[in-house]
């Protein structure tokens, strides 16, 4: 009998937070509902001819291995989004300090509070890596410890993640990282168990433009709200730089051909929305100010947030256990360009293609962890 190749569903990617940057930690958190993903190891390798031989190479030997990839999935909770934000700094920690207990009220359990991308300037080694383990279960049976493909991937780091929703479809993610090493082994996968919450969808959002500032107690007045959004898109460059050197190592963790550190350097974020245009207010605040009649020397800034909301209402006070919700807020942002035009019997497009300085990202759930 002929095997069968494998198929897409029988593959599995999980992934686990890392104590210390390259050290493989336990496999034991979900992705969310996984698209694609695309792993790439590549061998750098080296041609070699020498005088007085032949015209064929005299020697092909393998240079520094690097890994890199990416993968997409549909949002389903926001633990990975940690590792892309970076570390929660709550009010003078430089490490994260941890969820913060978000209801009481006398109720049973707790809703948890995670605030990311607070750190101004965290160092490389304490930025969030992860394990990540990318399993091809070719058999199920007797052969299950010989026959499947089992790559484990660590030191791990999301070097861009882009976060975008669009009418009719779930909030994507896509995720570029770069690892420290990767591993093959064929044994089983990791046994995880997946989240059972639905994917955010684009009538659980909603955006908002305001001049005021906005943490995850803020209640955004219904007038700041950018109505009849259509698309929305968001990206953070981590802007990872793989080291290598020369002499070897000496680390358990790495070894002689692998990146020795992979240093986060200064953060880069874009973000773009699509709307039906509705009035004039949108392209007075591109020029400079929402009274602007013509280009301004200076720029109004303006805070966008992005908000996904299963249960709860924002900012909302008494804070329930049941709450699970989700607030991006883009900060002092200008708007860099803007397309509106037109043609018969058409609605009006507006697209705007936004700067931003910086970002955080504010999660309430059960989990009383990300790490």
């Amino acid at each position: 009998m002929v095997k069968t190749t494998n198929l897409g569903y029988q593959q599995t990617l999980y992934w686990g937070n890392e104590a210390t940057y390259g050290s493989a930690d336990t496999v034991d958190e979900s992705i969310g509902l996984v698209q694609s993903v695309n792993p790439t190891e590549t061998n750098n390798l080296i041609k070699i001819r020498t005088m007085g031989g032949s015209r064929d190479y005299s020697n092909i030997v393998p240079g520094k291995f690097e890994v890199s990839g990416n993968f997409d999935y549909y949002l389903q909770g926001a633990a990975l989004l940690r590792q892309a934000f970076g570390e929660d700094t709550a009010s003078t920690a430089t490490v994260d300090s941890g969820p913060k207990i978000h209801t009481g009220n006398s109720t049973t359990g707790y809703a948890y509070l995670h605030v990311m991308g607070s750190a101004a300037s965290p160092s490389a080694d304490s930025f969030p890596s992860f394990t990540l383990e990318f399993a091809d279960t070719e058999d199920t049976g007797a052969l299950a410890t010989t026959s499947n493909l089992n790559r484990t991937y660590d030191g791990c780091r999301i070097n861009n993640l882009g976060i975008s929703g669009t009418v009719d479809e779930p909030v994507k993610v896509s995720v570029d990282w770069i690892a420290q090493n990767v591993k093959v082994s064929t044994g089983a996968a990791s046994v995880v168990t997946d989240s059972t919450d639905d994917p955010y969808v684009f009538y659980q959002g909603q955006v908002y433009s305001t001049s005021k500032a906005v943490t995850a107690a803020t209640v955004v007045d219904t007038t700041s709200e950018i109505c009849e959004v259509n698309s929305f898109d968001f990206g953070l460059n981590n802007n990872l730089e793989a080291v290598w050197y020369i002499s070897g190592t000496t680390s358990a963790v790495q070894t002689l051909r692998s990146l020795k550190n992979l240093v986060v350097k200064g953060r880069d974020y874009d973000a773009s929305l699509g709307l039906h245009f509705k009035n004039k207010t949108m392209y007075q605040r591109f020029l400079g100010s929402a009274s602007a009649t013509t280009d301004q020397t200076t720029l109004a800034k303006y805070q966008i947030v992005l908000d996904f909301v299963r249960s709860g209402t924002i900012g909302a006070s008494p804070k329930l256990v049941t709450d699970n919700w989700m607030r991006i807020v883009l900060g002092s942002c200008a708007f860099n360009s803007m397309n509106i035009a037109g043609s018969p019997e058409d609605i009006i497009a507006q697209n705007i293609d936004v700067f931003v300085e910086h970002a955080k990202c504010y999660s309430i759930d059960d989990d009383s962890s990300y790490v």
